[in-house]
């Protein structure tokens, strides 16, 4: 019997090239209330690769979970950009892999070559981000025209992206305008809200903070990222509130010492090679065709 595109598609989101599960989880920071982050990708059924059906993303609402599944072709290109957390799923250790195809052990077993510094900005940018939210303030650009704004609401409404991936977009629009500091409490959520009342700053956005740099410390200097954290009993304890605000800010103040001198003496390229990343995408889509052909 023939199964339609979707039907395809739809086996192929049940049973992923490759899924992991991430978030606090992966990081070992996780606690009673923590929800499970999912992440992966697939490879398209032919239909979608050739024809003129496009899939990029699936990200199904549910209370409990967090799902993403990117189409191969975004994942890819997320981490020549470089998508910390797109990243992370190919540092992920055995137990943290759901499934596994043969299509997904190829781009695991060929992540080095999407390493490249341009994981550096975004890290940071992140890192900064979610430290801004430590204390309920946010960089506001002093002059947005109503155009730049219409643009950010085309983004949201068109991509959907994640608050982490969006956040990023927004810095990388307003990365020249002049900025102030404002208080963005209003704008929290109830969870961040109530840290901030219970222990006078954001817990789990100074959990990120500490955690994003110390990544991206060890990708700088060992180039690659170890899940759970070496040092995931400290960030477990941020996120509970055991740990002073002094002592957050001074742990980060050390690592972003740290960074900057391993940032001259990295052995991060400065760029990936798109040639021959994209040779292996193509060579996974040739083959995966003559499969699909041959069945």
């Amino acid at each position: 019997m023939t199964i339609s595109a979707e039907e395809k598609l739809n086996q192929k989101l049940q049973k992923p090239d490759y899924l992991i599960i991430a978030g606090s989880t992966l990081y070992g920071t996780d606690t009673s209330d923590s929800d499970k982050d999912y992440r992966g990708f697939i490879l398209p059924p032919f239909e979608y690769l050739v024809g003129a059906l496009e899939f990029e993303q699936y990200n199904p609402k549910c209370s409990h979970e967090d799902i993403v599944i990117y189409s191969l072709k975004k994942f890819i290109k997320l981490l020549m950009n470089g998508d910390p957390v797109c990243l992370e799923m190919l540092f992920a250790p055995e137990w943290a892999i759901n499934y596994r195809s043969e299509i997904g052990g190829i781009i695991r077993r060929n992540r080095n070559l999407f390493l490249s510094r341009k994981f550096i900005n975004r890290i940071l940018g992140y890192s900064e981000s979610e430290f801004r939210k430590v204390k309920g303030v946010t960089l506001k650009p002093i002059k947005k025209n109503p155009n730049e704004q219409q643009v950010i609401d085309d983004i949201r409404n068109v991509f959907h992206l994640p608050k982490q991936e969006m956040d990023g977009v927004i810095n990388i629009l307003f990365a020249h305008h002049s900025k102030k500091i404002v208080n963005s409490t209003r704008k929290l959520g109830q969870k961040r809200k109530s840290q901030i009342e219970k222990f006078g700053y954001c817990v789990s956005s100074a959990s990120h903070t500490v955690r994003l740099l110390g990544q991206l410390l060890e990708l700088l200097t060992e180039l690659k990222i170890t899940f759970p954290r070496p040092n995931a009993e400290f960030l477990r304890n941020i996120k509970l509130g055991k740990i002073s605000l002094e002592q957050v800010e001074s742990t980060r103040s050390e690592l972003m010492l740290q960074i900057k001198v391993a940032e001259h003496q990295t052995l991060l390229p400065k760029t990936c090679s798109s040639k021959k990343i994209f040779g292996l995408y193509y060579s996974i889509i040739r083959s995966s065709m003559l499969k699909e052909l041959d069945g």
